[in-house]
């Protein structure tokens, strides 16, 4: 090892005695040493590095002895070895770490198991002080003993008036914080030893963060020797260049064993160090292993982790795998049809997996054709294919060949990059979305290459309705926002968490982002004149936008970086061969730079995102997150994809024949012993929960009813629909993306219990069964031959003949339907009659009108300064127009059994438009409405009152009286456009106030949606009304039949009151709807046999699930 930095002289005999006592030379057994798990065999035994060169006092080497074990698996062998002889010029530690003593050379012997393993020593240099950088020295210490991480100083705002970067990313702040803040307190030249910042890290003086170093300690005495040497600042140090984590992939055989890691860094200048012990080494699956600050991880389970290590803003990853108990395990090498199956076959043989065998082919015909369409395979398509004559193989890529480009692909994946391109009417309005998805469409139809569908995204200018593709930069708008779903969209990469420092898990600086967002920042935005005067969006506490707009490059324009507060230059994070000219625009030069070839995420990122759709997993997981953290599961099968990609010109479409083709993608659901556990290796299908638009498409087809979506014509699919402006509740529960951002993660395929209810009972698959003109009601009018009409459904539902079992099931359901119809009958009837007491109690209070007593609060402030005065009708005028406030309100009342608070706004000719708020428009925002509570002459006593319900007489679109109570500042309560007006709210609260001798009540009034919506006049009130409060009368023809006595009531008005008792009540509605359904099926039960068992198929995971 070449290690640059030696120390000189000035360092005492301290040091030497310190550095001794942290690494004390001894072996590396002891009585409770780690042991090798019976029956593994060692062959030989190899150790990394095989020579140490150390040249300063504070250099070292990790030691790391690896076993070759006789299964193919290495063991770590580094806390098992012995060393045979005492070491002169080194010490060497339990863990394998080797320190300097004295300048030498020898030649140190390890021996394991009978076998001997030489390290040849050579030390120079170890009583030399060379000086300490702080770059490559002190910032490095300081990381490690946690002082710049998130949790510490390095957080946003510091830790007790003391603020470092995070992680260091910025040496420049990090010195001046250590040497000018507190009058430069924190160091001390003349006296190194007195400086707080070593008293503070070593528990001298008291420290929240506890001892950090002691005394004689390494880290403890390089930053003691930077301040005696004038704790100098050298910018110009080297810097990290490269990080390289040791063992590459390793394969371990049993869980409890651990495996030590080696860190190395490379410096601009060439320099390699051992930062083992400075690097973060960590876990990305914290079930399979775990890491501790010293690099040793600890295997837990069966499986393969990614290791993450970071130093100094450079990273790197491997994978590590467990391999368990694999006894009995013999590869059978099955089949491969392409290069796809090869790679996957390796790794599976490397790890000892089986593939399962291939999967049917009615369970190939609806995976492919849910996958590439969108929809399962018609009744008639299916017995064509089942019945084909040819080989498996040939009639399976005769239909991925024929499925490819058709028009139900065309629809599918034109809604999958609707999607990515966020075609959405809140941002283009109804023609833009329509103009946008017309695109796609198009882009899809022809198969345009890829590369040139993101240019012309990328580059695109002129009307977001004559040139679509422009819409991009109008949806996104601000050059962040552009830059950071561009680099996610088309790179995979996210770029958002280096906006306001260095990536804290990746390479990307803060530096970076502003430098890649200048790229954006010349982009023109202009009415477009032919759709003069319409705009889109806006409220009345947020700007409208032109409908339509002209996108252009200007010549100005940058993006100011957040912490030098200067102008960006433009800059690409890294650079590759094929750049555009210096002379080109800034869109065109970052159009070429992401869809090169020779961008190393471009083509890549893409053939993992396609991958991910066929499998539902990504060989990187997030599809759409590609890091150093997060590497692949096969390498190999990713490059292969990535130049066959490229090869092809950016064909999608033949990468999708290539991998429907292979024999992978043909896998069986099926498990066997050796690959049940397997998840990410693709030894097996894994079934995957239908996205919401193929599942809603899928019911459709299935029945043969005709989907009828609101406001798009009959017969439309819900892949179909040009955005997700058209409202259909069932794809929002089932997970259908709002399109507001192109995270793969908008969409959900969980299944939780309320889409489940959906299914059970929701109106989508009740109306597509009892559809009377389906395909159903057909069938059954048609076929005569019970077992004949079972067979043909479960091919409609399934893709496939029932089982001897389900063939029995279906026939029963066919004898049987229509018998529970008396059951459901008497549940009615009993449900009703248990209502009648219940409804007796409800009589008694509903007509209630809450009587309210104003409050006159005997303190006011207002956060921001504005100003509030007491009125003589009990109201509160504000002044002084704020951005954003914070009304803080104390009154005293004696009253008790207090049930609810009431918040009036109030018109004022002094307001504009007469308010009631301060907003230009009149408007305002309550972010959030508290209340606290106390005894009169007790302040100290503050307890927050929860609120059971708000309502008020008007809540602005999207901003209802209920989110003043969410805890969130993000929405509120507002009544746009009813300015000029009353209004008021009220807040029940769930438990009585007041006590005896006066009760303290503190309101607190946040709004915070800036723009001045804040409170112009308003009032305070208070009831002791009994629950539920009302906040107006009752409607007319309930307060006249409630009004006769109940044994004096006419039917009608028995009708009425029972109505407006039970409106709501969905247990009461759902069982009306149960036996009117039921008194249907009555009137020709094999119809209702045949509506229960497709009902009943619906809700089975064969057809919800991919399989």
């Amino acid at each position: 090892m070449n290690h640059r930095i030696s120390l000189h002289r000035p360092v005492a005999l301290l040091l030497t005695i310190g550095l001794l006592a942290a690494a004390p030379s001894m072996s590396l057994a002891a009585d409770d040493a780690e042991t090798l798990p019976p029956g593994l065999e060692v062959v030989s035994v190899e150790v990394v590095p095989p020579a140490v060169a150390l040249t300063s006092r504070f250099d070292y080497r990790q030691l790391q002895f690896r076993g070759n074990l006789k299964t193919g698996e290495t063991a770590d062998l580094t806390r098992m070895v012995k060393l045979l002889a005492p070491a002169r010029t080194v010490t060497v530690s339990p863990l394998g770490v080797v320190r300097p003593l004295v300048d030498g050379e020898e030649q140190l012997v390890f021996s394991f198991a009978g076998r001997e393993i030489p390290v040849a020593v050579q030390v120079s240099g170890a009583q030399q002080s060379p000086p300490i950088s702080f770059v490559q020295h002190v910032q490095p210490a300081f990381s490690r003993m946690g002082c710049n991480a998130g949790t510490c100083h390095g957080s946003r705002l510091g830790k007790n008036g003391f603020k470092l970067s995070l992680r260091g990313y910025d040496p420049l702040f990090d010195h001046r914080a250590f040497t000018d803040d507190i009058g430069a307190r924190r160091i001390n030249r003349a006296a190194p030893d007195q400086s707080l910042m070593l008293l503070k890290s070593t528990g001298s003086i008291p420290h929240v963060g506890g001892v950090r170093t002691n005394p004689g300690e390494p880290y403890y005495e390089m930053v003691r020797q930077w301040i005696a040497e004038g704790a100098r600042l050298d910018l110009d140090a080297p810097r990290v260049q490269s990080v390289e984590i040791l063992p590459q992939n390793p394969v371990l055989p049993r869980a409890g064993m651990h495996q030590q890691m080696i860190v190395l860094a490379t410096f601009q200048d060439g320099t390699v160090r051992d930062v083992t012990r400075e690097a973060f080494v960590e876990s990305g699956n914290i079930e399979i292993l775990e890491a501790d600050e010293r690099g040793l991880l600890t295997l837990l389970r069966r499986g393969e982790s990614p290791v993450l290590v970071r130093y100094e803003g450079a990273y790197a990853a491997t994978t590590l795998t467990v391999m368990g108990d694999r006894d009995g395990f013999a590869w059978q090498q099955p089949e491969s049809r392409n290069y796809i199956d090869d790679h996957v076959y390796a790794k599976l043989e490397r790890v000892k997996i089986l593939p399962s065998t291939l999967c049917t082919d009615a369970e190939f015909l609806r995976r492919v054709y849910l996958d590439l369409t969108g929809l399962p395979p018609g009744i008639t398509t299916s017995q064509k294919f089942l019945d084909d004559p040819r080989p498996s193989r040939e009639k399976r890529e005769s239909l991925v060949d024929e499925l490819i480009g058709s028009p139900d692909y065309v629809e599918h994946w034109t809604n999958k990059w609707a999607d990515m391109l966020q075609v959405n009417r809140k941002f283009l309005g109804e023609e833009g979305s329509i103009s946008l998805r017309n695109w796609i469409k198009d882009v899809v139809a022809r198969n345009q290459p890829y590369d040139e569908t993101a240019r012309q995204i990328l580059t695109a200018s002129g009307s977001t309705i004559e040139n679509p593709p422009a819409s991009y930069f109008k949806i996104l708008r601000d050059p962040a926002a552009i830059m950071e779903n561009t680099t996610h969209l088309f790179l995979a990469v996210r770029f958002n968490c280096n906006k306001c420092h260095d990536h804290p898990f990746e390479r990307w600086t803060q530096d970076q982002y502003y430098q890649l967002a200048a790229y954006f920042s010349q982009i023109g935005f202009k009415e477009d004149p032919l759709y003069r005067g319409k705009k889109i969006g806006g409220s009345a506490v947020e700007g409208a936008k032109p409908l339509v707009e002209v996108i252009f490059d200007k010549n100005d324009g940058g993006v100011t970086h957040i912490r030098t507060g200067e102008t960006a230059a433009p800059s690409f994070p890294y650079d590759h061969e094929d750049m555009a000219a210096d002379d080109a625009s800034r869109r065109e030069q970052l159009s070429r730079w992401i869809t090169s070839s020779k961008n190393q995420h471009f083509a890549r990122s893409y053939v993992n995102r396609l991958w991910g759709y066929l499998f539902g997993t990504g060989i990187i997981e997030p599809i759409d997150d590609i890091r150093a953290g997060n590497p692949p599961t096969n390498p190999e099968l990713l490059d292969a994809l990535e130049q066959d990609f490229i090869a092809s010109g950016f064909d999608v479409q033949v990468m999708l024949r290539r991998i429907c083709r292979s024999r992978t993608y043909q896998h069986s659901i099926t498990s066997n012993q050796w690959n049940q556990d397997d998840t990410i290796n693709y030894a097996r299908a894994i079934p995957r929960r239908l996205p919401a638009e193929v599942l809603y498409d899928a019911i459709h087809l299935a029945t043969g009813s005709q989907q009828k979506i609101p406001g798009v014509p009959a017969g439309f699919r819900a892949a179909e629909l040009p955005d997700v402006g058209v409202k259909v509740p069932f794809l929002d529960d089932f997970g259908r993306p709002v399109r507001e951002s192109s995270c793969e993660c908008e969409r959900s395929s969980s299944m939780v219990l309320g889409p489940i209810m959906k299914l059970i009972n929701g109106p989508t698959v009740a109306n597509a069964l009892s559809d009377p003109q389906n395909a159903l009601a057909k069938l059954v009018a048609e076929q005569p031959d019970d077992q004949k009409l079972i067979e043909t459904i479960f091919l409609r539902f399934l893709t496939r003949p029932p089982t001897a079992g389900e063939l029995a099931i279906g026939t029963e359901a066919l004898a049987t339907a229509g018998d529970g119809h008396p059951k459901l009958v008497a549940e009615l009837e009993a449900y009703k009659q248990s209502l009648a007491e219940k409804q007796a109690v409800w009589e008694k209070t509903v007509g209630a009108v809450p009587e309210w007593a104003p409050l006159d609060p005997t303190e006011m402030k207002s956060e921001a300064g504005a100003e509030l005065a007491h009125l003589d009708d009990h109201s509160i005028r504000v002044t002084g127009k704020f951005e954003k406030d914070v009304y803080t309100l104390v009154a005293i009342t004696e009253l008790t059994g207090i049930t609810g608070v009431r918040l009036e706004t109030l018109p004022d000719d002094a307001l504009a438009n007469k308010g009631p708020g301060l907003a230009d428009n009149g408007n305002f925002v309550v972010s959030q409405f508290q209340l606290s509570s106390g005894p009169q002459g007790d302040p100290a006593v503050n307890t927050p009152v929860p609120f059971a319900r708000a309502a008020a007489d008007f809540n602005q679109q999207a901003y209802n009286i209920t989110a003043a109570i969410d805890g969130q500042d993000g929405s509120g309560w507002a009544v746009a456009p009813q300015f000029g007006k009353p209004h008021y709210a009220f807040f029940e609260t769930k438990e009585n106030l007041g006590q005896e001798g006066g009760t303290r009540l503190t309101f607190t009034i946040r709004q915070q949606h800036g723009g001045k919506h804040n409170l112009g006049r308003f009032r305070l009130s208070v009831t002791r009304s009994q629950r539920p409060l009302r906040i107006a009368a009752l409607p007319e023809d309930l307060a006249q039949a409630i009004a006769v006595p109940l044994d004096e009531r006419t039917d009608e008005q028995r009708q009425v009151v029972f109505q407006h008792f039970t409106k709501g009540d969905r247990a009461l509605a759902e069982l009306e709807e149960g036996v009117k359904l039921s008194a249907e099926q009555l009137k020709n039960r094999r119809l209702s046999g045949v509506q229960d068992l497709a009902w009943a198929l619906i809700n089975n995971a064969a057809f919800l699930f991919n399989r």
